[in-house]
């Protein structure tokens, strides 16, 4: 490049240089920051996020989506509650007890993400538990924070179990001592738990609490109520991104675990690979099956909120279906 040329050239790059920085500040600025905090450490079932995040579906609605794990559906709540994050992922009967006990009714859910409670009884192969009376007699390992939720009675109550015919083992490691035959049963997620416990020895199909009449809305998409009030182009825009990304998962798994392992690198890739699949089972119940993703049915809520009543000490008649779920802000079909 020749001295005139240089005086005529390097003025005009530099225009370009900074028109380009300043047109790419102008998109960042005009997107609308949103943070995330998940319910657990990042597994397979969130990998709708991720791939929203790997595809852009969050800026091209509009987003500049953060995403960090959390450490349990209980603080996620807190976290919402106190405004530390904009969104949360937790549970739903989580949010009603949280509802009812420490009164957090500034929160809501507006998308169910897993709806068939995982929960179930886990057998080794050849134990001879077929159906749940024949849990009876047997030795079931637990913990004495699962026997305080109250579910295993929810189960026992709903088909017929006298567990005082259960030998109840108190332990902190219940899949071990399955394994090492100390116990019978023990109550875990079907998936990823009942995976693990298969790893090293073959187990019975789990029987799930959600097919004998005991589900409890798991995860969902939880935002505060003046917060989404005063966002809801925001909440309407996360949640239709996140649909999008889930539907991809549907249709092509391998890649949803590619862009979960760019943004979770530490990931344990077989161990996502397989949640991703599996945990597709748990989207839906009976009677939201074909029903757009995220819908919750009123009277599946009715459920969670009875059987936490009745069993897990939450206090009676101060949640609502309406005080802690709305579809309001679900995409439309097609959208």
């Amino acid at each position: 490049m020749n001295d005139t040329l240089r005086k005529v050239m390097l003025p005009l790059m530099g225009v370009t240089m900074v028109a380009a920085l300043l047109s790419s500040s102008a998109l960042a600025a005009g997107l609308q920051k949103v943070s995330v905090r998940l319910a657990f450490t990042a597994g397979g079932i969130d990998a709708p996020i991720f791939v929203a995040l790997g595809k852009g579906y969050f800026k091209q609605a509009g987003l500049d989506v953060d995403v960090v794990d959390g450490n349990g559906s209980t603080g996620t709540i807190q976290a919402v509650e106190n405004g530390s994050f904009n969104i949360g992922i937790a549970g739903l009967g989580a949010l009603a007890q949280a509802e009812a006990t420490s009164r957090f009714d500034n929160i809501t859910a507006v998308m169910g993400l897993v709806q068939k409670d995982p929960s179930a009884i886990i057998t080794l192969e050849g134990s001879g538990i077929d159906k749940p009376k024949d849990l009876e007699g047997r030795r079931f390992a637990t913990d004495a924070g699962n026997l305080q939720d109250g579910m295993i009675k929810a189960f026992a109550a709903a088909n017929g179990i006298d567990m005082d015919k259960v030998k109840i083992i108190i332990t902190e490691n219940d899949q071990q001592a399955l394994l090492k035959h100390d116990a019978d049963f023990i109550n875990e997620w079907a998936n990823p738990d009942g995976d693990h416990v298969a790893k090293y020895a073959a187990i019975s199909p789990p029987m799930l609490f959600a097919d004998y009449g005991v589900n409890i809305l798991g995860s969902s998409v939880i935002v505060r109520k003046d917060w989404l009030s005063a966002h809801e182009g925001a909440v309407k825009a996360f949640l239709a991104a996140y649909a999008k990304g889930h539907d991809d998962v549907q249709k092509d798994p391998a890649a949803a675990l590619k862009f979960f392992m760019e943004y979770r690198p530490d990931g344990d890739p077989k161990g996502i690979a397989s949640e991703i699949k599996e945990m597709e089972k748990y989207r839906h119940t009976a009677r939201t099956e074909g029903k757009p993703f995220g819908y919750v049915d009123p009277e599946d809520l009715k459920q969670t909120i009875s059987l936490l009543e009745t069993y897990s000490g939450m206090p009676k008649g101060y949640v609502k279906p309406s005080t802690v779920y709305t579809d309001k802000y679900l995409p439309a079909e097609g959208e």
